[in-house]
């Protein structure tokens, strides 16, 4: 049985708004106490007493956590946790009202048809205000060119004789309050914002390949959704870190007594970019343990290793 946890790092989280349950794998093999962050149709998150949090594929899960999961109560802590609006704001001070929800590699194509400008087919008088301020912010970012104001963006459009001008935003998906959604490029957040979301970017181009690779849409659900926690928690508290620490778990041959499951932590060596991993091992003794992370994991050192299995 493969059953995979990802947890991730932070100084604090959500306030406390749940009681710790004990959480299952569905095989039996493992548990964990934590308290409910939030989930959706196919990934929960939790945070443990030690304020790291970890996500989960909820099939993974016992029948008795997917019970909870449909409950109430459940719900409710969702919506207190990950469902209300955030206000980012911009390098220039505009500020953004909505829900960062994924990362986004996405055309922006800008053309005026029959005397009106449209963006990505969009009239530009039709989209919220905070988006068409962005245009001319996209356009000056890739042209290298200063645009001020509308009136220096319009002659600039008029300047393209109805060419159409298509630039690749690369930055999140940001859902508005009525829900619809807009690419937000990286470079238009204040430097500290853009560093934090940056953190994942290299991540998700990866998951991205691998879906295509894979023909699943497993690790593009995954990223998304624990940005969308990770944006969240951010939000209240701006000294949260990104490293993301995978756990993997694998303990077929725990079950017929041959051996233990250590959970061993893996931190980076310099030079090192992957992040930290919560490795999974097996061995009769904790040093058996270590050896096969270091083992599979090359260009790593050990950090803390407890056992989760007898």
């Amino acid at each position: 049985m493969a059953y995979v946890w990802i947890c991730v790092s932070i100084v604090l989280l959500f306030a406390s708004s749940s009681e710790a349950r004990e959480w299952t794998a569905r095989s039996g093999d493992y548990s964990l106490e934590a308290e409910l962050v939030g989930f959706d149709d196919y990934y929960v998150v939790l945070q443990r007493a030690d304020m790291e949090m970890g996500i989960a594929k909820i099939d993974d899960l016992s029948v008795q956590d997917q019970k909870y999961l449909a409950s109430e109560t459940a719900e409710a802590i969702h919506e207190k946790n990950l469902g209300g609006m955030q206000t980012w704001v911009t390098a220039d001070g505009q500020k953004l009202v909505g829900r960062i929800v994924d990362f986004a590699s996405r055309d922006v194509t800008v053309q005026r048809r029959r005397g009106r400008v449209y963006v990505n087919d969009r009239l530009l008088n039709s989209l919220p205000d905070f988006y068409r301020q962005l245009i001319p912010q996209i356009v000056s970012h890739f042209d290298e060119i200063d645009l001020p104001d509308q009136r220096a963006f319009q002659n600039w459009v008029l300047r393209q004789r109805g060419v159409a001008r298509t630039f690749q935003v690369n930055g999140v998906i940001f859902e508005s309050e009525n829900g619809d959604e807009y690419a937000v490029p990286f470079f238009v957040f204040d430097e500290k914002d853009h560093d934090w979301l940056t953190a994942g970017w290299a991540e998700w181009k990866i998951s991205q390949i691998d879906a295509e690779l894979q023909a699943s849409d497993d690790l593009p659900r995954e990223q998304a959704f624990m940005l969308q926690t990770l944006a969240a928690a951010h939000f209240r508290n701006q000294e949260i870190q990104t490293q993301i620490a995978k756990m993997n778990l694998n303990l077929s041959a725990v079950r017929v007594g041959l051996t233990s499951a250590w959970e061993v932590t893996l931190y980076p060596q310099p030079g090192n970019p992957l992040p930290p991993q919560w490795v999974v091992a097996l061995g009769r003794d904790s040093d058996q343990a270590i050896a096969a992370a270091l083992n599979q994991n090359p260009g790593f050192m050990v950090g803390t290793v407890r056992r989760v299995s007898r």
